[in-house]
């Protein structure tokens, strides 16, 4: 297997909830709830990733799509909307953890950053890692602004990795650099946006 294919998996956005739980873990967010942090993360693991990852894999099974990598259009549709469906149970399980507020943000805009996908799917192949890694460097940008000392570290690796996995994706020749570059630009500005308009 190439190692191209090897860092577009491992560098899957369905993984970048569960991260950004560590993340909020390895901050020290969750200090105040002690004994609770490997519970917030496999919640965020089964909510988000396992969950979602395993109906997707019989969707494989049963020939609803013809590939796990989602690179054709036609086999975007179904996975996106049960993510949508995932993310926004995974919000209302963390919404009334006041510690977790931000990351119940990252879930919010992530879903609209999937709505988004959702609906370019129908009319242009716009790069779902770069959608997923825009939204989570800009969540990151943001905690950074609020909590450098807490985040500054994780914002910076977030954006090594971003590169890594649009670099992964134009090796693979499953994108164009337009639909590479869109993608990271709509999820970062989603997120910008939805933090001026309803948190500032």
């Amino acid at each position: 297997m190439r190692m191209s294919k090897i860092i577009s998996a491992v560098l899957h956005p369905i993984f970048l909830p569960t991260w950004m739980m560590v993340v909020m873990v390895l901050s020290g967010i969750t200090r105040f709830m002690p004994g609770n942090d490997l519970t917030f993360i496999l919640s965020a693991l089964v909510m988000t990733c396992l969950f979602p990852g395993l109906v997707v894999v019989m969707m494989k099974r049963w020939k609803i799509v013809s590939s796990l990598e989602l690179d054709s259009r036609d086999d975007r549709v179904g996975p996106i909307f049960l993510i949508v469906m995932a993310l926004y149970g995974a919000t209302r399980m963390f919404r009334n953890v006041p510690v977790l507020a931000m990351y119940e943000f990252y879930l919010s805009a992530t879903i609209v950053v999937s709505v988004l996908a959702f609906i370019v799917t129908f009319f242009w192949k716009i790069s779902l890692h770069a959608l997923g890694w825009g939204g989570f460097v800009g969540s990151l940008f943001i905690m950074t602004t609020i909590s450098m000392h807490a985040f500054l570290p994780y914002f910076l690796v977030s954006i090594v990795l971003a590169g890594i996995a649009g670099s992964a994706r134009l090796k693979e020749k499953s994108h164009s650099n337009a639909q590479l570059y869109s993608g990271y630009a709509a999820g970062f500005l989603v997120v910008m946006i939805l933090y001026f308009v309803y948190l500032n």
